[in-house]
């Protein structure tokens, strides 16, 4: 029996990325968009494109085996606070609960770093209580509570993915992917905290793979877990490597400032399978599948 999969928000660069890669290995997948892209005809046949609103009822199929839901209204892309808010929360309880009616076992829920707010300790894991989060990082962890509720004692599985800047061909709105734009349009990078070290990535494709892994074994109840590399870098080794990576003289302009630095922890991510590439391979995926774009 074929394994069924809704991937929402599958019109942006995670979201679609996800429809293929778990198309590719097999499972059956209904690809959502709030309008389909032109490169959607490239996509494997068992990816199936959805037109769908999903603020609306009934935007997702009627009956399915495994949510994945990457859609979110961007802070950059959303200028009013409380609609932020109101849309992204909102967005998710419309589809967790879509997804329990039509019967799906498993839901992975894409969260943010974004749920802790101010961080002010070097190491954050997954105990860390909030500190004044934005709108979207509120969102986001109320979108997390809402889907233990609906998912506990019921026999489902829930996973909610803590992501910090993930990265690939066609990533955006996150610090390294803005550095490398401006690494291949020939400009300086500004950048803080020269020697702080930094693990805050995650390409794409290890998402996918964690994923698809956590699909094949879930398990009950509602997890909630971060993602990052390991073997971190600081900031000056980070940049440094992808000024070689992309072939151009280096160009960074350091200065004082900027927000504390932290590590992100990965013991939890462990447990539930993930298995970690270090900085230096993602950095370097990272930049080659951009140069090839």
């Amino acid at each position: 029996m074929t394994f069924r999969v809704v991937v929402t928000g599958a019109g942006g660069f995670v979201g679609g990325f996800l429809a293929q890669a778990l198309a590719e290995q097999g499972l059956a997948v209904t690809a959502i968009a709030r309008s389909i892209p032109e490169h959607a005809d490239a996509q494997p046949s068992a990816v199936r494109w959805l037109e769908a609103d999903l603020l609306e009822s009934g935007s997702l199929p009627s009956q399915f085996d495994a949510l994945i839901h990457c859609a979110a209204l961007l802070p950059s892309r959303c200028s009013d606070p409380e609609a932020l808010y109101r849309g992204n929360f909102e967005m998710a309880s419309r589809v967790f609960k879509q997804a329990l009616d039509g019967h799906a076992h498993a839901i992975v829920n894409l969260s943010s770093m974004s749920v802790y707010g101010t961080i002010a300790v070097p190491v954050v894991t997954e105990a860390l209580a909030p500190i004044d989060p934005d709108p979207y990082g509120r969102a986001k962890r109320d979108s997390e509570i809402l889907l233990a509720e609906l998912v506990e004692g019921n026999g489902r599985s829930a996973l909610s993915i803590r992501l910090p800047g993930t990265v690939g061909k066609g990533s955006h709105h996150n610090f390294l992917s803005d550095c490398l734009s401006r690494i291949r349009a020939g400009e300086a990078v500004k950048a803080f905290n020269p020697v702080a070290a930094f693990n805050n990535i995650v390409h794409v494709r290890d998402l996918a793979r964690f994923i698809a892994g956590w699909l094949r074994a879930p398990r009950l109840g509602h997890a909630v877990t971060n993602l990052a590399a390991e073997a971190p870098l600081s900031i000056r080794e980070v940049l440094t490597l992808m000024f070689a990576a992309a072939g151009r003289p280096e160009r960074v302009v350091y200065t004082p400032g900027g927000k504390p630095p932290f590590l992100i922890g990965l013991d939890q991510a462990r447990t539930l399978g993930y298995r970690p590439a270090t900085v230096r391979d993602s950095v370097v995926a990272m930049v080659q599948d951009c140069l090839a774009a």
